[in-house]
């Protein structure tokens, strides 16, 4: 799936891999706590750039819902660009919940 932000990467954009709910889990802990090792682990286990496994990290949602740029709090699907702000936000739902 290919994804863009218009602040990070207007034209072009990056193609993500599928991630499965398991990783979208691992990868949000991992966000939330060390953001540095969440970008080592997308590196060495999806074969990524660094540029494009910290602009993968900087757009994962620490609560679900909510856009990490303007705190507008109905976000609703996965891969969302906020109505509000246009900025791109994984919105991934995970087992534990998104909240810090």
């Amino acid at each position: 799936m290919k994804v863009q932000c218009k602040y990070c990467l207007p034209k072009e954009g990056i193609e993500i891999p599928n991630f499965i709910q398991t990783e979208n889990a691992r990868l949000l802990e991992l966000a939330i706590h060390s953001p540095i090792h969440c970008i080592k682990y997308i590196i060495d286990n999806f074969k990524l750039s660094h540029q494009h496994a910290k602009y993968i990290v900087t757009h994962i949602n620490k609560n679900y819902g909510k856009c990490n740029r303007c705190d507008f709090d109905k976000l609703d699907e996965e891969y969302v660009t906020c109505p509000k702000c246009g900025a791109l936000n994984f919105n991934w739902k995970t087992e534990k919940g998104n909240s810090i």
